[in-house]
């Protein structure tokens, strides 16, 4: 059967239920009085700001309303759920419906907390938010068929469309390669954001039918051809993968394995096989005594890069 936009989402897996249990588990999550989910805040020490101790993040409400929905379509309790499972989703709608920022023809969400290891100051925009949510309203369509809903879903698929520097989220580089920018402003080329978000397009396109957004997606594609040669990390004979192309950070397992998943997930839909190549590559790496190579050599980047901030802070001040 061929992927539809309305299918559960399959970049989510069991995996992916586990681990949010794990944030809720530990406090990294936790939910308000209508159940939708609050992430935790960065420190004021590090932020320079006393924010809340919690703080509503677009990412993870989509992430969340993705879950409850494969849930509802598969009949299946993953998140333990103990109270109705679609009421708890319409409130994740309400709540994206509520809380939209809308400029002319498109719509789009505002994080309002910093991230400096990226360079972001409240409030700042990610393509991740678009192309999960534009993921979840498709859906949401499908289950309600909400004209609302619908017409949120094309103003969030024209900012997909809409170049960056007109107030989108579409970046093509010099080399004519289709970006789309988890941090944007930033320019790091975070590899699962990008994926996240041209998978949304993806979803628009099967929802829609609108060939501009499978031309986006295709080009998408071609800029991962082009590009994911640069995310390989080598350090002496350890093998891995990086975070971004920016700071090139290689990174935790848990990243590792969804780089491949992602990838695998690609493949499914396209039939492009460097991608699978890819992927199986990269899924070759996760075995001993290569993950202890990565390890140490992560630790010793890491620390290299600590002294070398700690003399640009002494020359500056110097």
């Amino acid at each position: 059967m061929p992927y539809e936009y309305y299918d559960s989402y399959t970049l989510f897996q069991n995996r992916t239920s586990e681990d949010y249990l794990e944030y809720v588990k530990n406090g990294q999550v936790v939910f308000d009085n209508e159940g939708i989910p609050m992430g935790k805040a960065p420190k004021g020490e590090k932020s320079g700001i006393d924010y809340p101790t919690y703080m509503y993040n677009p990412v993870g409400i989509a992430e969340y309303g993705l879950l409850l929905y494969n849930d509802l379509i598969e009949n299946t309790n993953r998140l333990s759920l103990k109270s109705d499972r679609r009421l708890a989703l319409n409130k994740q709608f309400s709540w994206l419906i509520k809380n939209r920022t809308d400029k002319e023809n498109i719509s789009f969400w505002y994080h309002n907390y910093p991230v400096a290891d990226h360079g972001c100051k409240p409030p700042w925009k990610s393509a991740l938010d678009q192309g999960l949510i534009l993921s979840l309203l498709v859906r949401a369509y499908y289950l309600t068929k909400k004209e609302e809903i619908s017409k949120l879903a094309e103003k969030v698929a024209n900012s997909m469309k809409t170049p960056a520097f007109e107030g989108g989220f579409l970046y093509i580089n010099s080399n004519g390669d289709y970006w789309f920018q988890e941090y944007m402003g930033n320019c790091g080329y975070v590899l699962n954001g990008f994926i996240f978000a041209m998978w949304g397009v993806y979803d628009y396109y099967l929802y829609s039918n609108d060939q501009v957004y499978k031309m986006i997606f295709d080009k998408c594609i071609n800029t991962l051809r082009n590009n994911l040669k640069y995310y390989d990390w080598r350090m002496g004979i350890a093998k891995w993968t990086v975070y971004d192309l920016k700071d090139k950070n290689p990174v935790e397992l848990g990243y590792q394995k969804m780089h491949v998943r992602l990838l695998k997930n690609l493949y499914m839909i396209t039939g492009e096989k460097f991608l699978l190549d890819y992927a199986n590559l990269w899924e070759s790496y996760i075995k001993q005594p290569n993950m202890l190579l990565v390890s140490v050599g992560r630790h010793t980047r890491a620390q290299v890069l600590k002294v070398i901030k700690r003399l640009k802070i002494g020359f500056h001040e110097w």
